[in-house]
C-alpha cells in the first residue's frame, strides 16, 4: 500500500508541477544556475571576504548541506540505479538544474520574511510565511507535515542505511541502532546551537574526504566513463541497449526514480532547508538564496553525480556502496565508507531534527521539544530494523506531501523573488553599460 502511494504522489502530475515550477523562476531570474563558477565565487568565496556574520552563516549552511548531502546522496542513488536504472541519473540533472531555481526562491523567501525570536535567533520558512499570507491552517499543515518526515526522511531511512553499512563489517543492528540513539540524545538535548556546531565540525571535512575517495575510484575505471554516459542518456528515454527498442516502463521508472532521489536529496521545493537557512547571519536573501542554489550544486552535481559514475563505471551493474569501496580500496574501504554514511546519516539526521525544532516553535506546543527529542531517540534505535524498500518509500511519501503547501507559497509570492532578481540584472548591465557603453537585453 506505501509503495502504491508513493507511485501515486511522484506520478507525472507531480514530476511536471516541479519541473514547470523550476522553469519558471529559471526564466524569470535569467538561468543564474547555468554560471556554477559565479555561483561559487559569490557564496564560498564571500567567506573569505565577509567577517560579521560569518560564523552563524557557516552554521546554517552546514546544517542545511547536513541535511541534504545525507545518505540519500550516496545510498539513495544507488537504490534510484537499481530500481530505475542508469537513465534516472539523467532525470536527476534535470531536477537539480530545475530545483536550483527553486530553492533559490525559497530560501530568499524565508530570509526576507523571518522573524526574530525571543532568544536572538532568527525563524522563517513556509510554516511563517504561509500564516503572513492569512494560510496559518496551511503553515500548520506544513509544520506537522515536517516534523512527521523528520522520521522518515531525516531519521529512519538515515538510520537504514547506515545500519546496512555497518553491517557489512559485522556490526549488529542493535548496537548500531543503541549507539545512534545514545548519540542523537547528547546532542539533541543541547539544543539548535549544538546541532550548528557538529554540523559545521563535520559536514565539510566528512564531504571533501568522500568526494576524493570516489574521485580515485573514476580515475581507476577512466575508459568506461564515455560508456557510461550513453548509457545514461539511452536508458534515460527508455531505450534497451541490448534490442534497440524504447521501452515505456523503463522510461517511466527512469523518470520517476530520477526526480524522487533528486528531491529526496536536494530537498528542492520541499521547504525544508530554508528553515536553517532562514537563521543565518546573511541579512541580505538574495545572497542567502544563492547559498541555496549552491547546496543542491555540491549534493546534486557533486556528490550524487560522481556517486553513480563511480557506480556504473565499477562495473554497470547495481551494487552496494560499501561493496564499491571494498573493491577499490579492501577492508580499509569498507571501514572507510562505514565511517562516512555514519557521519552523513548522523548530520542529515541533526538537520532534520533542526527543522522540527523550528516547526514545533512554530505550533507552540507544550513541552512540544521534549517529547520530539525523546521520540527522536527511539525512532533512532528502532530504525536499525525497519526493511530499507519500506523506509525509501515512505521518505518519498512524506517529502511529495511537503512539496504542496511549500510550492503553494512559491507561486503567491513569485512576483516578489522575480522582483529582486530583475533588480540584480538591470544593476549588473548598468555597470556593464557604464565601462562598456553596452548592456545586452
Amino acid at each position: 500500500m506505501l509503495q502504491a502511494l508513493r507511485e501515486t504522489l511522484w506520478g507525472f502530475p507531480m514530476i511536471a508541477l516541479l519541473v514547470v515550477s523550476g522553469c519558471w523562476f529559471s526564466v524569470r531570474t535569467g538561468f543564474f544556475q547555468l554560471h556554477p563558477i559565479r555561483l561559487c565565487r559569490h557564496t564560498v568565496g564571500g567567506l573569505f571576504r565577509k567577517k560579521e556574520g560569518r560564523r552563524t552563516l557557516l552554521a546554517s549552511v552546514s546544517t542545511a548541506l547536513g541535511g541534504t548531502v545525507g545518505v540519500g546522496s550516496i545510498t539513495g542513488v544507488a537504490y534510484g540505479i537499481a530500481v530505475g536504472g542508469a537513465g534516472s541519473v539523467f532525470w536527476m540533472w534535470v531536477s537539480g538544474i530545475t530545483g536550483m531555481a527553486l530553492k533559490y526562491a525559497e530560501v530568499y523567501l524565508a530570509v526576507a520574511h523571518r522573524r526574530k525570536l525571543p532568544d536572538g535567533g532568527y525563524a522563517g520558512g513556509a510554516p511563517y510565511g504561509l500564516t503572513d499570507l492569512g494560510l496559518r491552517p496551511l503553515g500548520v499543515l506544513f509544520a506537522l507535515l515536517c516534523v512527521c518526515s523528520s522520521f522518515g526522511v531525516g531519521n529512519l531511512a538515515q538510520i537504514g542505511a547506515l545500519t546496512e553499512a555497518a553491517g557489512t563489517l559485522g556490526v549488529s543492528a542493535p548496537v548500531c541502532g543503541g549507539a545512534c540513539a545514545l548519540l542523537l540524545a547528547y546532542v539533541l538535548f543541547g539544543g539548535r546551537k549544538r546541532i550548528g556546531k557538529l554540523n559545521t565540525a563535520i559536514v565539510p571535512a566528512a564531504s571533501a574526504l568522500y568526494l576524493l575517495a570516489v574521485l580515485w575510484i573514476l580515475l581507476c575505471n577512466l575508459p568506461a566513463l564515455p560508456g557510461v554516459f550513453l548509457r545514461i542518456l539511452r536508458e534515460a528515454f527508455g531505450v534497451r541497449a541490448a534490442v534497440g527498442g524504447v521501452s515505456g516502463s523503463l522510461l517511466s521508472l527512469a523518470l520517476r526514480e530520477g526526480f524522487a532521489r533528486g528531491v529526496f536529496s536536494n530537498e528542492a521545493g520541499v521547504g525544508s532547508s530554508p528553515l536553517a537557512h532562514a537563521s543565518s547571519g546573511e541579512s541580505d536573501p538574495q545572497k542567502q538564496g544563492e547559498w541555496g542554489a549552491f547546496e543542491i550544486l555540491a549534493d546534486t552535481f557533486l556528490v550524487s553525480t560522481l556517486t553513480a559514475l563511480a557506480l556504473l563505471s565499477a562495473g554497470g551493474e547495481p551494487q552496494r556502496m560499501a561493496e564499491l569501496f571494498g573493491n577499490a580500496f579492501g577492508t580499509f574501504g569498507v571501514l572507510l565508507f562505514t565511517l562516512l554514511a555514519a557521519v552523513f546519516a548522523f548530520s542529515s539526521i541533526l538537520s532534520w531534527c533542526y527543522y522540527s525544532d523550528v516547526c514545533l516553535t512554530f505550533l507552540a506546543l507544550p513541552h512540544g521539544q521534549t517529547v520530539y527529542r525523546l521520540l527522536s531517540v527511539g525512532a533512532a534505535f528502532f530504525g536499525a530494523f525497519v526493511p530499507m524498500r519500506a523506509l525509501w518509500a515512505a521518505a518519498d511519501v512524506l517529502n511529495a506531501l511537503m512539496i504542496l503547501p511549500n510550492l503553494l507559497l512559491l507561486f503567491l509570492q513569485r512576483k516578489e523573488v522575480v522582483y529582486i532578481s530583475e533588480k540584480e540584472r538591470l544593476s549588473t548591465c548598468g555597470t556593464l553599460k557604464n565601462k562598456k557603453s553596452s548592456c545586452a537585453n
